[in-house]
């Protein structure tokens, strides 16, 4: 098949002439726009043949419709015609150049490069289908107290009403449904990914396997990364999708005929991958010829993936959807087939290793790091991570400085992507504490989410470090470069932004504390000892600390401080310094402390929950314990018998207390050494009500006896074994005694990391401690 050349017709001169005045061109300056000689564009314009690919080229930049400008030609018309063919035969060169292109296109997207993984991949191994959602967060109206309502410490960020109450669409529908999409996303969120199994699946002969699979099968995939694009165009004025499509098709033994045939057919399947990696320079110019393309070639499916806050064009015509966080499933699914294909793990040991890796991903010390294993990128991370170990590190400080640094830079670095710099003097680490700065500012106002005023702490930050003649004139345009080149920033509604990680917000302002080392950020950080919200800023800087003991001795100072001068709050510790000292050897003191504080329901706690914290582990064995625990637990069944039968709740409730109740009596019994006292609980337990009776006869009993019983209980408990005061704390009281335990469990936890054994033996001493004890 030869190339013929195509004749402009008069009227369609005459429409080029219009267009070439209204778009301020000469001939010789469209010439240079398109990369070519003066002469076809002078035969054009004089209604001589021109190539095929010069006539198309020429009308695509004036922005005609090249069937229009031949339409009334008798030759053109001929030539349409062969250009056009009827189904059988259009459909016939599809199968032609698919086969022809198949092992380009795998070649192309049949692997994926992974961090730190010396090896290629195979994509079909590796893949997990992507969700996507068809409402842009970032577009919404929303205001931050709408944001702060979806907002909670236990989900993170992931509990955020764009995860919630959007229903997701598999992208594979998306892309079947409409013939033009803007494929959004975060960075590390899988877009390209997804690109490259579009075109292997488009590819791929499918037929042959079932109508089920069948995916554009008469579409060709032409995939074309937007970086590599304008980097192999050496001249700007000469970027131009078509001529790079011909040649592209070109080397595979694809004549410009039947390029130009698909094209005009309809055939294509345009994937145009990065649009956020091409330069700044010349990123007007590629959108310009992007629409220009597909204004021309319109009949075409296109997909073109971005950054979420790198698009701030609009591309007519084009439908725009985001890519979701990865769900519970799609990670449990990663995990496996990570294993197996990356760690090449066997497919009983890579279920093996999934089970474990999800099972430490859920515990609640790593309920931060779970928050990361949404993005593929970081999940890739953890995995690596986890790998080795079989656990995550203990100081997670360290992952997340792992995974900023891939965000930053090792990301693009390994793809060989370099982004244009919004201030030359702000390299890595000042962006990191730009960015800590912001952290910790933000934090100490309950700011997790904030708008523009954003710009006057970073004002404030880049004057005090950046030269003067060097200042960003807008400072909005350091927090896009943030949010679009480094991932790190979020816009979650209009004009309304985040860090992408509550994790990464809760560690940086950290960082920040821990890099300045300024008594004012110290006394800041001890200041909120009885937040629960600053709870993880205290362990991720008491385990970056080299030297954590002088802050330790601060917080434990600062948290006796909080219940110091209350005085019945303090009548209580003495009690709990008094029975404790009864019981158990003095190096396990404070555990025992916590324990009856948790047993008396002093704190918000279920007695169960003293079993499974880990600080308590081992104390069941004493049998002092033993037996408090349970006849504080038979107290607390009555007690919540009683509102069960008060409030009418179900009976489900009750008929569980009362059950709960007779098990822990009749254990409590059955281990008292002091015949007198196990009479006095024989008594006590023979008023009670069977279990099996009707439960409105329990329901009676306990209406009309339930209180004094309880009593009774209370003051034998009280005389045998100096538990079960009833010790009528108020609100405020109570809620100071439930931060108290709280800022005590949070020193507990600190100790965790290294800290001297003489601080920390004199830290243990003095938990839940009276405060005339400690300053004895």
């Amino acid at each position: 098949m030869t190339s013929q050349g195509l004749r402009a017709s008069p009227e369609g001169i005459r429409a080029a002439k219009t267009a070439l005045t209204d778009k301020t061109l000469t001939q010789q300056k469209l010439a240079a726009a398109l990369g070519i000689t003066r002469q076809p564009v002078s035969k054009f314009f004089a209604g001589e043949p021109v190539s095929r690919s010069c006539f198309v080229q020429i009308c695509q930049q004036l922005g005609l419709s090249w069937q229009k400008v031949v339409s009334l030609s008798e030759q053109a018309s001929e030539v349409e015609a062969k250009l056009q063919p009827k189904g059988s035969d259009i459909d016939a060169l599809v199968e032609v150049v698919r086969q022809k292109r198949q092992d380009k296109i795998h070649d192309q997207c049949g692997t994926v490069q992974i961090l730190d993984v010396a090896q290629t991949i195979p994509l079909a191994e590796i893949y997990i289908p992507v969700n996507v959602l068809e409402e842009i967060p970032s577009q919404q109206w929303l205001e931050i107290s709408d944001l702060m309502a979806d907002f909670s410490f236990e989900f993170n960020f992931s509990g955020l009403g764009n995860n919630q109450h959007q229903t997701t669409l598999p992208a594979l529908e998306a892309v079947s449904r409409y013939s033009k999409l803007m494929l959004l996303g975060k960075p590390g969120s899988g877009k390209t990914t997804f690109l490259q199994y579009l075109a292997i699946e488009c590819s791929d002969d499918l037929r042959s396997v079932g109508d089920h699979r069948k995916f554009l099968a008469n579409q060709v995939p032409i995939f074309i990364r937007l970086r590599e694009f304008a980097e192999d165009t050496q001249n700007e004025n000469e970027l131009n999708l078509l001529k790079y499509i011909i040649q592209e098709y070109r080397y595979g033994e694809i004549e410009e005929a039947s390029t130009l045939t698909l094209l005009t057919g309809g055939k294509a399947l345009i994937l145009l991958d990065g649009l956020d990696e091409v330069p700044l320079a010349i990123f007007e110019k590629i959108i310009q010829e992007i629409r220009r393309f597909c204004h021309t070639f319109y009949q075409n499916k296109f997909v073109i993936t971005c950054r979420t806050a790198a698009y701030k064009y609009k591309l007519p015509g084009f439908n725009e959807v985001e890519v979701a966080d990865f769900q519970a499933q799609q990670i449990e699914l990663f995990v496996k087939k990570w294993f197996v294909v990356v760690a090449r793990q066997t497919t009983a040991e890579g279920k093996s290793f999934c089970n474990l890796f999800i099972q430490h991903l859920n515990l609640p010390e790593n309920q931060s790091i779970g928050e990361l294993a949404t993005t593929p990128l970081l999940l890739h991370l953890l995995c690596l991570v986890f790998r080795n170990k079989r656990q995550f590190p203990y100081r997670s400080a360290i992952l997340y400085e792992q995974a900023l640094n891939v965000l930053f830079a090792r990301w693009d670095e390994m793809r060989g992507i370099k982004r244009d710099n919004f201030s030359a003097d702000l390299n890595l680490i000042s962006k990191k504490q730009l960015l800590s700065y912001i952290a910790l500012n933000t934090l100490t106002k309950g700011d997790y989410f904030f708008t523009l005023p954003i710009q006057e702490l970073i004002s404030e930050y880049l004057s005090r470090t950046v030269n003067a003649t060097q200042l960003p004139q807008d400072i909005t345009s350091v927090i896009n470069a943030i949010a679009a080149q480094d991932g790190l920033f979020i816009e979650r509604a209009r004009s309304i932004y985040s860090f992408s990680h509550l994790a990464f917000h809760e560690y940086l302002a950290a960082k920040y504390i821990v890099d300045s080392y300024q008594n004012d950020s110290w006394q800041l950080l001890i200041s909120n000892i009885s937040e629960e919200r600053w709870h993880k800023i205290f362990l991720l800087t008491i385990s970056m600390l080299k030297n954590p003991d002088e802050l330790l001795l601060l917080m434990k100072q600062k948290v006796d401080q909080l219940i110091a001068t209350e005085e019945k709050i303090q009548s209580y510790l003495i009690w709990l310094y008094q029975k404790t000292s009864e019981v158990c050897d003095s190096h396990q003191l404070a555990k025992v402390r916590a324990f009856y504080i948790i047993c008396n329901d002093v704190v918000a706690h279920s007695p169960n929950y003293a079993l499974e914290w880990d600080f308590l582990a081992n104390l069941t064995f004493n049998p002092e314990i033993t037996l408090d625990q349970l006849l504080l637990t038979t107290l607390t069944c009555a007690i919540e018998l009683e509102i069960s039968f008060e409030q009418n709740l179900h009976d489900t409730h009750a008929f569980n207390h009362a059950h709960a109740l007779n098990i822990n009596f009749d254990e409590a019994i059955d281990i008292v050494k002091n015949d007198e006292f196990k009479e006095d609980l024989q008594k006590l337990r023979k008023k009670l009500p069977s279990t099996e009776s009707n439960i409105d006869n329990l329901r009676c009993w306990w209406l009309d006896n339930g209180k004094n019983w309880r009593n009774q209980l209370s003051n034998t408990l009280i005389k045998y074994r100096n538990i079960g005061h009833d010790w009528q704390f108020n609100e405020q009281e109570s809620k100071l005694i439930q931060k108290y335990f709280n800022a005590n469990k949070l020193i507990i936890d600190c100790l965790k990391y290294y800290v001297n054994k003489q601080i920390k033996q004199k830290v243990e001493r003095e938990l839940f401690m009276p405060i005339t004890q400690i300053r004895r």
